[in-house]
């Protein structure tokens, strides 16, 4: 008797038809289980699910290519103890999404994430009377619209949150910048490890001492080895004012003698060292 294969659960944060709900389905729409998708209202609570086991894989947006870094994500991946075990570059095309087949003229009020309304910018400016109001996901402003009824209101989010909600679309394309792209990294509760020959990418965290040219030392390491850093990025240290933790990504596998040796060099130079994860580099898909 043939038993149904259990489904493998990606968490994202939002409702159906968010940004990270399209890049989850996308980058395991060829995995060997079925998927089932699971959105949750905050970070916070989407990794503890992963950390808990109660989802294999949590889609957390790490950084827009207009808006920059997404804070938020990298103080819990500090917090968390998880593993990066992937990425994906969602493309984002945002859409004004009415309740009724109305006017741009006729909308009084628009809600959506903040930073949908803040790469919208220009498009906002050129509506009359009308309050822009932040929500805490695109799909979720959608979702709003549609169960207040109210012509006047729109929601900025995707094509795909408009279609499944069955509401129309009154302009298209309405972003500041076309070429837009979130990155998100996929996480897991443990590492997952891949062939040498595979390109990988690898994300830390470390930290130095508070002294002059700690840092370029550190730096340096990547350079005399032959590592590409592809972003540095620094955060407050917790409880530690005007010290920081270091989050770097570079084009390396950690399996490779080269990276291994590269990180033992590190850890000699750092206070701490934690490799977030290694794993096959993401391309943007351009439509």
């Amino acid at each position: 008797m043939n038993e149904t294969p259990q489904k493998l659960t990606i968490g994202y944060q939002g409702t159906e038809g968010a940004y990270s709900q399209l890049a989850a389905l996308h980058h395991f729409a060829g995995a060997s289980r079925p998927i089932r998708c699971i959105g949750y209202h905050s970070f916070r609570e989407m990794l503890e699910a992963v950390k808990a086991g109660k989802i294999d894989y949590a889609v957390l947006p790490i950084e827009n290519s207009i808006a920059g870094s997404i804070n938020e994500s990298y103080d819990l991946l500090a917090a968390t103890g998880l593993s990066l075990v992937g990425e994906e570059l969602q493309p984002i095309a945002h859409c004004l999404i009415g309740a009724a087949d109305v006017a741009v003229s006729d909308i009084r009020r628009v809600y959506s994430h903040p930073v949908a309304l803040a790469q919208c910018g220009e498009f906002l400016e050129t509506l009359e009377d009308c309050h822009v109001e932040a929500f805490v996901d695109t799909a979720m402003a959608v979702e709003k619209v549609k169960q207040d009824g109210d012509p006047t209101q729109a929601a900025i989010a995707s094509e795909q949150a408009a279609a499944l909600h069955g509401l129309p679309i009154l302009r298209r394309d309405i972003a500041d910048h076309p070429e837009n792209y979130t990155r998100m990294v996929i996480v897991a509760a443990k590492p997952e490890h891949h062939e040498q020959g595979v390109p990988c990418k690898t994300s830390l965290i470390f930290s130095t001492v508070h002294e002059q040219g700690a840092l370029a030392r550190c730096i340096s390491i990547f350079a005399e080895r032959g590592l590409n850093l592809t972003k540095i990025e620094s955060r407050p240290k917790p409880d530690t004012p005007f010290e920081y933790i270091f989050y770097v990504d570079f084009e390396g596998n950690v399996d490779r003698e080269t990276t291994q040796a590269a990180l033992l060099e590190l850890e000699a130079v750092t206070t701490f060292l934690t490799v977030l994860g290694s794993y096959p580099t993401g391309r943007a898909r351009v439509s």
